[in-house]
This record gives structure tokens, sequence and C-alpha cells, in this order.
């Protein structure tokens, strides 16, 4: 196993990084060997967080053999027990999954944190709006005027790693470890686009929930006694129908209806 950290320091107005408590969140993203989760392996975790002077702090897990996964997990595992959210970008859907299932085919007792602040999520329900022809990271990134060293994707990182495990080029993994770094490391700037989300009541999901769900959400929230940290009115029409046809079923939680919109974005 291959360990690398460093350390960055960022210009995030107060007002996004105290909004969003971001010195509380680790930043996280994985590359893996393919993406059946049974399967293929974990070749590199980068974890990011912040220090008690607000320093960017990026620390990469590298797998030298394929045999290096577990090891790689029980540091990440050491480094992440300390926090209670951690942020990704699409990784609801895939790093998260993919971590969980790993440290169980490796026999390593892991419990995630509670919250997942998965930008992808924040982010797609209004790119249109925001002037985005995509909603992928590096176009995120590029709209935010964020330039990156990287010049490769996930894909191809699969087959320089393939190429590294034959001949453990040092110029092989560099360039998988900066794609990986990068994708951590800008994490954080994509908040500034949160923020204008969150700010801006002229940017609308195209799918927004129609006035009349929203009463009778509250309304059935209200009667059931029912309190959701959540800004309703921002919700899609898709999860507002789902939540509200859970609570009519009954004996329904806080955490299972949160659950129930998280995962219908």
């Amino acid at each position: 196993m291959y360990i690398k950290e460093y350390e960055e320091v960022f210009n995030i107005p107060s007002e996004i990084f105290d909004r969003y408590n971001m010195n509380a969140i680790a930043y996280f993203d994985i590359e893996t060997t393919g993406f059946d989760k049974d399967n293929d392996t974990i070749i590199l975790i980068s974890l990011g967080w912040y220090d008690e002077n607000n320093s960017f702090h990026v620390k990469q897990y590298y797998a030298e053999n394929i045999s290096d996964e577990k090891a790689i997990l029980e540091e990440f595992k050491k480094d992440i027990i300390h926090f209670t959210s951690w942020c990704s970008y699409n990784g609801i859907a895939f790093d998260e999954p993919f971590i969980k299932i790993r440290m169980d085919k490796n026999n390593i007792a892991f419990t995630a944190p509670s919250k997942h602040i998965d930008l992808y999520r924040k982010i797609r329900p209004y790119y249109k709006q925001l002037g985005l022809p995509r909603c992928n990271l590096k176009t995120v990134e590029k709209h935010l005027g964020i330039h990156r060293q990287d010049q490769i994707d996930g894909g191809i990182s699969v087959q320089l790693y393939s190429e590294y495990l034959i001949t453990g080029q040092e110029e092989l993994r560099r360039v998988i470890m900066l794609h990986n770094y990068e994708d951590v490391l800008n994490l954080p700037l994509i908040f500034k686009m949160i923020y204008e989300i969150d700010n801006n009541c002229n940017i609308v999901r195209e799918d927004h929930i129609t006035d009349k769900q929203l009463k009778y959400l509250q309304a059935l929230l209200s009667k059931n006694k029912i309190t959701l940290d959540l800004e309703l009115k921002k919700i899609s029409k898709k999860s507002a129908a789902r939540t509200i046809d859970r609570i009519l079923k009954g004996n329904a939680t806080a955490d299972e209806l949160s659950q129930i919109i998280k995962n219908s974005y």
C-alpha cells in the first residue's frame, strides 16, 4: 500500500463555509477495477478534510497490488470514523455502496457516516437552469472556472492500473492518483454552486412539487407529528408522491421518509 498526503488552502467565502459546516465533512472518492461490486476491487481512495486552521488535507490510499485492497480499506476506516458526514459526487449510487460491499467482502466491520452529501444529486435537478450542457463533474468544474492538471477519466484509470500491475511504472501511479486527487480536491469548491441553488429563488427544478402536493404533504406531516429537516418546496413531484403514499400506508418514520426523498432526487 502506498499513502500520500497533501495540504491546500482554499478561499471559500465564510458564508458558504459556515452555512454548510464544511469543516465537519469528510470528502471522498474512489477508483476501482470495474463496476462489479462483488468481483472488482477498490484500488484507490482519496479522503479530504479541513483542519482546525481551515487548511484542506487530502490523504490517498493506493493499492500497489490487488491484494492491498483490505489494507487501504482498513486505513480509510480508521480515518473516516471521526466523521458523521461525508461528501462525494454521485457517491450515493456508486462510491458508498462499493465501499460497503468491499468492506464486507474483506470481513471489515464498517459503519458509514450517517449523512451523505451527494453534490451530484443536489445539482442534477437544476443543471439546465444553471446553463450546464451536462451534469458530470468536469462540466461543473469548468462552469465554476476550476482548471485541472488531470486529463483522464475513471475508465482510462482502469486501463492504466492494469498496465501498472504489469510494469510498476511510477508515472502510471502518478497519473491515476492525480485524477482521483483532483476529484476530491475540487469537491469543496462545488459548494459555491450549491449555495447559488439554495439562495436564488429563480432557480427552480422543472419537476418541482406542485402547490397541491405541498399543502397535502405538510398537512399529513403535521397530522402524523413527523418533522422533516428538508426544504419541501424544492423536492420533486416524484419524491412528493412517494412520500405521501408512504405516510398514507401508516407508521412512517422521519428517517424513512427522508430516505425516500433522498433516493428519488
